[in-house]
């Protein structure tokens, strides 16, 4: 997959053989608000027989307007190419927010466009897209502009779950709070951890629970504390349910500066045992309990029993 997705990254200004329908936005999480945006997309390029693209940032436009003070991501800009393109997209578009980005007011936004790509056709963004110098433009503004440059703008309407719009910031704040559930009723898919395995100091398997620590440092990240899910190695296949914790290990470490993973496959034949080095990806379906500190190793592993006891529980749940 990582060799399509590095494939099917253009550049801005690349020629098209076929007319384009552009989905513009963040599309951090590439959430189920976002996907109202991507379906809109492909449903006016299939209408003209066109390809559908996302134009997206690799980091926040705030990083360079407000550096410092922009929100932390949900993903890499490679995992959100990754996303992007198993919505149904043709094309990504990484564009770095520069200064040319930041100066250009709403009025040469479309322009611009048309400019770096001359086979656009249409256009899809979300109802609170916002463009051009000081945000002055709106989604509303370019439907009408769209008209005078013989472009076909789609607006997909905001997204709501509890009353509340589906956006990237929320899910960055129930992230925070542990709620899984929510986080993944607004993504419309299981929050993914994934990354490399690491070596560790083997604490876990001195109590009886070898563990899989994964080389994963998110922008924005979820609650400290003990989560269930299906566990599974990228190149394989191999799919087995899990417990992991996040945190610092206050019970067995004085000092931690970096957040670790940490998974125990509830399943152990020697699959599960995989090498430094694999590449594993992890589908969080349940936030079991916040991370506590210990008085012993003793009362750390009879919790840990526990967590793994409840995961069991889950476990129909989780396929």
């Amino acid at each position: 997959m990582m060799e399509r997705v590095f494939d099917s990254i253009v550049q801005f200004g690349g020629k098209w053989e076929q007319e384009v329908c552009l989905a513009v936005g963040m599309f951090d999480g590439v959430h189920r608000g976002h996907r109202s945006v991507l379906d809109l997309a492909l449903e006016q390029a299939s209408s003209f027989s066109g390809s559908g693209v996302a134009l997206t940032f690799p980091h926040h436009p705030a990083s360079f307007l407000r550096p410092g003070k922009e929100p932390p991501l949900l993903m890499s800009a490679m995992d959100k190419a990754e996303s992007l393109l198993s919505a149904g997209m043709d094309a990504v578009i990484l564009q770095p927010f520069d200064q040319l980005l930041s100066s250009l007011e709403a009025e040469q936004f479309l322009p611009f466009l048309r400019e770096h790509i001359p086979s656009l056709k249409a256009i899809t963004v979300g109802e609170n897209f916002r463009f051009g110098k000081n945000r002055k433009g709106n989604s509303a503004m370019l439907e009408e502009m769209g008209l005078g440059y013989g472009l076909k703008v789609k607006v997909a309407p905001s997204l709501a779950l509890d009353d509340s719009p589906v956006s990237s910031s929320r899910i960055r704040h129930a992230l925070s709070e542990g709620d899984i559930k929510e986080v993944n009723q607004m993504l419309g898919k299981p929050y993914l951890v994934s990354g490399q395995v690491i070596s560790g100091k083997a604490l876990g398997r001195t109590l009886g629970f070898a563990t899989l620590n994964l080389q994963w440092s998110p922008q924005a990240r979820p609650a400290f504390g003990v989560y269930s899910g299906l566990v599974k190695e990228r190149t394989t296949g191999v799919q087995l349910p899990a417990v992991a914790n996040y945190g610092i290990r206050p019970t067995v470490e004085q000092k931690v500066e970096v957040p670790l993973w940490e998974i125990h496959c509830l399943e152990q034949p020697d699959v599960c045992i995989w090498q430094e080095g694999a590449h594993l990806e992890m589908e969080v379906s349940s936030f079991l309990r916040p991370e506590m500190k210990f008085e012993n190793v003793d009362e750390l592993s009879a919790q840990i029993r526990k967590d793994c006891a409840e995961a069991i529980r889950l476990f129909p749940q989780l396929l």
